[in-house]
């Protein structure tokens, strides 16, 4: 009698084709290994106790971002983020985060998507509005900080 043929298990690879679609997006697009690196590895997640400002912002696609901001001699010494979003979203949060870090605020004010897209080496046009979203939450806290001084 013949052993049956082992067959390669469909569903496993169904459940991981899933569940890379729903973390980074369709399995045709493709991503940097900068972009990968932050998406689970990322940094400067959480929340700061007792920050300078905080900003939150919701983006096109629902997922929300917050940023919490503490300076230090006129500089951003700390900052973090908290988000629900998938991978890409990570990965621009992290990026933002390590843009502004050590920057004055009115230095933090001149970044934009198009210096995290470079600074990830390049992002899927489906997830340009992450880059967006990083860009709006840290302008939010950057706004709620100056109210906070006045």
């Amino acid at each position: 009698m013949d052993k049956p043929e082992k067959k390669t298990n469909d569903t496993e690879k169904s459940v991981f084709d899933k569940f890379q679609a729903l973390w980074m997006g369709s399995a045709s697009e493709v991503y940097s290994d900068k972009v990968l690196e932050l998406s689970y590895e990322p940094q400067n997640v959480g929340e700061i106790n007792n920050p300078d400002a905080v900003g939150f912002a919701r983006g096109s696609c629902g997922d929300r971002m917050s940023i919490f901001l503490k300076l230090e001699n006129g500089f951003i010494a700390d900052i973090k983020f908290l988000t629900d979003g998938c991978g890409a979203t990570l990965a621009c949060g992290s990026a933002v985060t390590l843009l502004a870090k050590k920057r004055t605020p009115f230095e933090a004010t001149k970044i934009y998507p198009q210096h995290i897209v470079r600074y990830l080496d390049g992002l899927p046009s489906s997830h340009l509005h992450c880059a967006v979203l990083a860009v709006q939450t840290l302008k939010k806290a950057l706004e709620n900080l100056n109210e906070s001084e006045e």
